[in-house]
């Protein structure tokens, strides 16, 4: 889950000027990052607060890539 979410995010900047990636790849990014997230906090029920966050890298890869790229189209898009 890990790399494809991963790879969803780095393939959702080239493709950013059609739009719908940004709201078609960014809940499914976070989606894909929380399942990441569960399973490996399911494995290990015993982690830390390091541990978690260590789990929870792509989670917050996505969420903070798909603000990123809403600031840019929303701030780029002005008329």
């Amino acid at each position: 889950m890990y790399l494809l979410t991963f790879f969803l995010i780095f393939l959702s900047y080239p493709l950013m000027f059609l739009m719908v990636t940004i709201f078609l790849f960014g809940p499914l990014n976070m989606y894909l990052g929380y399942r990441a997230y569960r399973g490996t906090v399911a494995q290990r029920p015993l982690l830390g607060i390091g541990g978690k966050l260590w789990a929870a890298r792509a989670l917050l890869a996505a969420t903070a890539s798909f603000a990123l790229q809403y600031y840019m189209v929303a701030t780029g898009y002005k008329a």
